[in-house]
């Protein structure tokens, strides 16, 4: 029984040691991930349909900050740039369709965790959301403008104003409550591609390294 003991050692060291390296090895990816996605990235615009406007779009920031050098884990923040488009049909002065144009950001906190070599878990505070539009940026565009609809149209401004925070709001929303994890990231130099939310996304660093 004894002369069995030397290689039960022999094993158990071997399967101590493998274990340690696949640790060691997985944690070594994660941090060159967490590394890699370390940055501002934007997206490529994409369509909306949850926003009840005529039209929107969006384009994503991500910014992601890590808690130390060799950290895994670390700050996001989260952006949504959207512009939605509102249809007025033609009323009183207004003798053709009115189209209102308005443009906002919503932008959110929280933290990420680098799970794997390609998945990293995100946790948003909800609290922090914050959504701005530019009452400046608010367009009005109307083809003809006579002295009757011109102050009509003017009037106009202060509700579309609140439409529009309302719809951006409502869109960030949405987008947000269903970033619970980025999967599939890979990285290509300044470019990133990953799942979100079943959906695939592309990414462009804001500073290329």
């Amino acid at each position: 029984m004894k002369r069995f003991i030397p290689a039960f050692r022999n094993i158990s060291l071997a399967l101590v040691s493998a274990a340690a390296l696949m640790v060691s090895s997985c944690r070594s990816q994660s941090e060159k991930l967490a590394e890699e996605i370390a940055g501002t990235w934007s997206s490529a615009p994409e369509q909306l349909t949850t926003t009840g406007a005529t039209r929107a779009t969006m384009v994503r920031v991500m910014d992601f900050t890590r808690t130390s050098s060799d950290a895994t884990d670390g700050a996001v923040t989260m952006t949504a740039l959207i512009t939605v488009d509102n249809v007025m049909p033609a009323s009183g002065h207004l003798d053709t369709p009115l189209t209102i144009t308005a443009s906002g950001a919503a932008t959110i906190t929280g933290v990420f965790q680098v799970k794997d070599d390609d998945d990293i878990l995100v946790s948003l505070d909800y609290s922090s959301l914050q959504v701005s539009v530019d009452p400046a940026a608010v367009q009005l565009n109307y083809n003809i403008l006579t002295q009757d609809s011109s102050p009509e149209v003017e009037s106009l401004r202060p509700g579309a104003l609140h439409l529009a925070t309302q719809q951006i709001r409502q869109a960030a929303t949405s987008v947000f409550s269903d970033l619970t994890e980025i999967e599939d990231v890979k990285i290509h130099t300044d470019l990133l591609s990953c799942e979100i939310a079943h959906k695939d996304l592309s990414f462009r660093r804001q500073q290329p390294q």
